[in-house]
Order: C-alpha cells, then sequence, then structure tokens
C-alpha cells in the first residue's frame, strides 16, 4: 500500500468525504456478499407480534420493493415506522382471521387457488435476486460521480444511498427480464394465432378456446373476457368498447398473463415448491387474503342509521348540499346521506376493532433493525 501525506486541509477534507462515499456504497455490496460471516440483514427481526416475527424483507417488500432486498435507508424512520404499524395491523387481522376460522372457508381456499401462480412467481424471483444480484463497485462509483456532477450540493451519504438503489434496481430489472425470457423459452409459451386470427376477422370464439399456453397451462377465451371485464367493469352498458374484441388489448392482457404462467411453470419445474422461499410467498399471500376477507366483512356489516341521524346530518352539510346555485331538496340526497353516515359508522367501527387488537397484542418493535430497514 503506499504512503501518501497529505498536509492541505481541503485535500483532507475531500479524502474523509471519499472515504464516506465509499463506505456508504459498500453498504450495498455487504448486503449481497454471499457467504458473509454476518447474518443476513433481511433476515433480522425488526417487530415481533404475538410472537410471529416481522423481518427487515418484509417491511421492505411492504413499502417498496417485492423482492426485500433493497435497502431503504434514504426513507426517513417516521415514515418507516407508520409502515410497520400498518403492517403490524395487517399481522393482527390475519391472527384474528385465523382465529375466527376463516381460513377454513370456501372464500379463502378459492380467493388462495388464484393465487398459487403469483406465490410461485414471486418465489421464483426472490430466489433469482438473491442469488444473481451482486455489487457492482464500479458502476455505483461511476453512478456516484454522475450524481454529485449533477447536483454539487448533494451530500455524500445520500449520493451512495441513490447510486446504489438506482444500480441495484437496474440490475433487478435485468434478472426478471432474463427470467422471463428464460421461462418462456422453457415453458414453450405462445399466443395460439388460429384463435387470434379468428378474433382479429371478428368472428365468433368460443368461452372455452386456447387463446395462448405455457407448458400444461392454458389461457382460455373465457378467462380473458373475466379479466377484461375486471378491468372495465360498465363495459358496453356504458357506451364504451367491448375489450373482449379488440386484438390489440387482448394481446397485450394475454401476455401479461403469459408471462406469470410461464414464470410459474418455470418456477414448479425448478422445485421451488419446496423451498424456504415459498414457504414465505405462501404465508405472504395467506395474510392478505384474510386481511382482505376481514375488511371486506367489515365494509359489508349492516349499521342502522335513524332518520334523525340523517335529518341531522343534512343540516350540518346544509351548505355544502347546492346545486346551480339552489339548495337540494333533503328528500332529493336522503338515501345517500343515510349511505355516507353508514359508511363512517363501519369506520369507526373497524378503527375501533384495530384499536382492540393492537391493546390486547404483544407488539415488540427493534428500532435499531428499523433505522437499518
Amino acid at each position: 500500500m503506499c504512503e501518501i501525506s497529505i498536509g492541505d486541509r481541503r485535500v483532507k477534507r475531500l479524502q474523509r468525504k471519499t472515504i464516506a462515499i465509499l463506505l456508504m456504497a459498500g453498504m450495498f455490496g455487504g448486503a449481497l456478499a454471499a457467504g458473509c460471516a454476518r447474518k443476513d440483514p433481511r433476515q433480522e427481526v425488526v417487530a415481533t407480534v404475538n410472537g410471529e416475527d416481522i423481518k427487515v424483507l418484509d417491511l421492505r417488500a411492504w413499502m417498496v420493493d417485492p423482492t426485500g432486498t433493497i435497502a431503504v435507508t434514504h426513507i426517513p424512520v417516521d415514515k418507516k415506522k407508520k409502515a410497520l404499524d400498518k403492517l403490524i395491523v395487517g399481522w393482527l387481522l390475519a391472527q384474528d382471521a385465523r382465529s375466527r376460522g376463516m381460513d377454513n372457508t370456501p372464500e379463502f381456499r378459492e380467493s388462495f387457488k388464484r393465487s398459487e401462480h403469483l406465490i410461485r412467481v414471486n418465489a421464483l424471483f426472490r430466489k433469482e435476486v438473491g442469488a444473481k444480484l451482486k455489487y457492482d463497485d464500479k458502476a455505483v462509483k461511476a453512478e456516484i460521480a454522475r450524481i454529485q456532477e449533477a447536483n454539487k450540493k448533494i451530500s455524500a451519504e445520500n449520493a451512495a444511498q441513490r447510486a446504489s438503489r438506482r444500480i441495484s434496481e437496474e440490475q433487478i430489472r435485468k434478472i426478471r427480464e432474463g427470467l422471463i425470457a428464460t421461462a418462456r423459452k422453457e415453458t414453450g409459451a405462445a399466443l395460439n394465432q388460429a384463435t387470434m386470427g379468428n378474433i382479429v376477422k371478428g368472428e365468433s370464439v368460443p368461452d372455452n378456446a386456447v387463446i395462448a399456453s405455457a407448458g400444461e397451462e392454458k389461457i382460455l377465451y373465457a378467462e380473458v373476457k373475466r379479466m377484461l371485464g375486471e378491468r372495465s367493469p360498465t363495459g358496453e352498458s356504458q357506451g364504451l368498447p367491448d375489450l373482449s374484441k379488440n386484438p390489440e388489448v387482448i394481446a397485450k392482457v394475454v401476455d401479461q398473463e403469459l408471462n406469470v404462467l410461464a414464470l410459474s411453470a418455470y418456477a414448479r419445474k425448478q422445485g421451488i415448491e419446496g423451498s424456504e422461499g415459498y414457504k414465505m410467498a405462501r404465508q405472504e399471500e395467506e395474510r392478505n387474503i384474510l386481511r382482505t376477507m376481514v375488511f371486506q366483512a367489515a365494509s359489508r356489516k349492516d349499521v342502522e342509521i335513524t332518520d334523525k341521524e340523517v335529518e341531522n346530518a343534512y343540516a350540518e352539510r346544509s351548505r355544502e348540499l347546492v346545486r346551480q346555485g339552489k339548495k337540494i331538496p333533503r328528500s332529493t340526497v336522503r338515501e345517500q346521506v343515510r349511505e355516507s353516515l353508514k359508511d363512517q359508522k363501519r369506520g369507526k367501527a373497524f378503527h375501533d376493532y384495530i384499536a382492540e387488537l393492537k391493546k390486547k397484542a404483544r407488539i415488540t418493535i427493534d428500532n435499531a433493525v428499523l433505522s437499518k430497514v
């Protein structure tokens, strides 16, 4: 190693700044280094909820990064706390739903069945990112220089964080694209040109017609129409064009779904279902489904609103209830006001329900880990 004597204070400051940049950039590489003696920071426990661990990976995935790989040190701690609080609520809702047997219902089983492809895809994607995402020292340093050239006032720490994040995001994008290409090739994913040709010509296409396939998985025309209906539920009833007869829209939707099916089939071929990543992705989806079920049940809950409550609410909002300079009659908006009051009552009841779950729960948060998320 060369010895350098530095007497100029400005040079010393520059040296310290350079060291700070390299240290901050190194945080990204250190987190990804394989075979490192330190514990994987993604697996550190940031909170526990009634004995269940919430890991750094879980919080990152909830906030910005589905893979849980990219550190979000650029996000202020107070925002991380808010995100963690929402994640904790999700854990509590899922735990309460299980205690009420909601995970053993036809609704849950049907929702989970529809999610099986995505579970395999998520597990495969995390596995690939974990294996292929590498720290590129040269690229990070070049990105730091580019950022600092564009913004002379940016701090060394901020520049290093942005550079590391951008390089990792670009790597993840390339990993995803490469994985999709491999999966489609390995599973022979392709559109059924005959069926697509009939749609282009405006001919009648039966619901059971295969519009695309990947391995043993098939996409039927009926499924495409369902997906398009979910995207545009009003459809022709509101004078909108029928998307199920638009070849360009169909091709785009089918291509996206074909990616999922190809990745799912490829994941199964790779034996992903026996991995820890699959187990984690499955648990995440179970929580998501249960949380949604609890929320939907609360939103459907019947509540009573008296005529007196409607009358009082109308009086309070009378200044707002104006059309073309004239006050809207109470009889015209009575039921809308009633429904609005019902939503408010349901919302308050749900808020109180969450508050009670929190009050009874055993929750611990590790602020030291939270700051490193």
